[in-house]
Order: structure tokens, then C-alpha cells, then sequence
């Protein structure tokens, strides 16, 4: 039982390590996006706001794998919030509201992936 558990954690401190590499390139590619939108919209803009979000998903799903470890020996995120901000993100984008999209990703996706972040870097240091 004791070897399995090793190796599990293992996996998960392995999953961390690509969440932080990746997120050095997806938080500055997101931070674009918002800016962006609440600028000058290009013509690729809703394609790269897309990538981005598969990006995200990506990372939620890194996270919902790694939750046990991210938040020992203290929550760092709080799992009810994360489902409102998926939730409100998908809304946006069932009413193109590209705006409201800006403002998901700016007030709370760039910072609940900052933390998300630091503790995969922390963890998998």
C-alpha cells in the first residue's frame, strides 16, 4: 500500500511541476487576451482567447488532481469559488460577452492561477 501511495504522490508532485512551466507561459498570454478585449480586438483574438482557456482547463484539471496536495497544510483554494468562476466564465461565453469574459479572467482566473502557481512551485521544488 505504502509503495502505491509513493508513486501516486510522486505523480502528482510530476503533474505540479508541468502545471508550473506552464503557467510561466499561460498567465502572460492571458494577461494579452484581457487586454485585448478591453482594447483593440484583432481579428485572432476570440481563437487565442479560446487556446487559452483550453489552457485553463488544462489547469483546472492538473488542480482537481493535486487539490490534496495545494491545499495541506492550508486551503489556498476554495473549491466553491472556483465552480462559481467556471460557471460564470462559461455564461459569458454562451452570450459572447467577451467584456464579462475580460473581466472573469482579470478578477479571478489570472489570480486563483497566480496561487495555483506558487504552490506547484513551491511543491514540486
Amino acid at each position: 500500500m505504502g509503495v502505491h501511495m509513493d508513486t501516486i504522490r510522486e505523480q502528482k508532485l510530476e503533474a505540479l511541476k508541468t502545471a508550473s512551466e506552464y503557467l510561466e507561459r499561460l498567465i502572460p498570454a492571458m494577461e494579452q487576451v484581457i487586454s485585448e478585449i478591453k482594447g483593440e480586438m484583432q481579428e485572432d483574438t476570440v481563437d487565442f482567447l479560446l487556446q487559452i482557456i483550453d489552457g485553463f482547463n488544462f489547469m483546472i484539471e492538473t488542480y482537481n488532481v493535486t487539490r490534496d496536495l495545494v491545499n495541506d497544510p492550508e486551503p489556498l483554494i476554495v473549491d466553491e469559488e472556483l465552480e462559481k468562476v467556471v460557471g460564470s466564465l462559461s455564461e459569458g461565453f454562451s452570450r459572447k460577452d467577451y467584456s464579462a469574459i475580460a473581466d472573469e479572467l482579470s478578477n479571478d482566473i489570472v489570480p486563483f492561477l497566480k496561487v495555483f502557481k506558487e504552490a506547484s512551485t513551491r511543491l514540486s521544488a
